[in-house]
């Protein structure tokens, strides 16, 4: 059961801001919401607040629902949990996905990430972003430069090894 948001994905936007969800990541959403049902709308929710982002962060119900709850227990009155509520809350929007997997970016959504004619959508695990194709080559071209510079020149680089060391697995007694 796919349960992550994984891979790219480039689709047409029409003029009223239509855009097709990509297949694999319509049974995502379906999957990590567990007030789906069947022949239903699984839940998504879209963050755009954060004026340093240049792309759309979806989540599945699930995934929104541990972010509130990790938001709602944050201190009471700190500069964090007022961030992050603004951020998260107020700037977002629940959307819905028509029977056959589209959803409507309003102008105002796409005029944030100077979307045109095509959206990009690109796999972040819990969520998945939307961005214009513009920003998603640009970031990519950002990622493969760090990426060159962490390898300091070693062609035989494995960008796996950025991971941290797998925890010792417990001594048995």
């Amino acid at each position: 059961m796919e349960r992550e948001f994984i891979g790219v994905s480039r689709n047409k936007v029409d003029g009223k801001g239509r855009v097709s969800i990509p297949a694999k990541f319509r049974r995502v959403l379906q999957n990590c919401d567990s007030s789906y049902v069947p022949d239903g709308a699984p839940r998504l929710y879209i963050t755009f607040g954060d004026p340093t982002k240049n792309h759309l962060e979806c989540w599945s119900g699930d995934a929104y629902d541990r972010l509130m709850a990790r938001i709602s227990a944050m201190k009471e009155g700190s500069h964090a949990k007022r961030i992050m509520s603004f951020y998260y809350k107020t700037m977002s929007e629940t959307v819905s996905v028509d029977d056959t997997g589209r959803l409507v970016l309003s102008q105002e959504l796409r005029d944030k990430i100077d979307l045109g004619e095509e959206a990009s959508f690109e796999g972040h695990g819990e969520k998945f972003h939307i961005l214009s194709p513009a920003a998603a080559e640009a970031q990519a071209a950002s990622l493969a430069a760090l990426l060159k510079e962490l390898g300091q020149g070693d062609e035989y680089f494995d960008p796996l090894s950025l991971l941290p060391d797998e925890p010792a697995a417990p001594a048995s007694e």
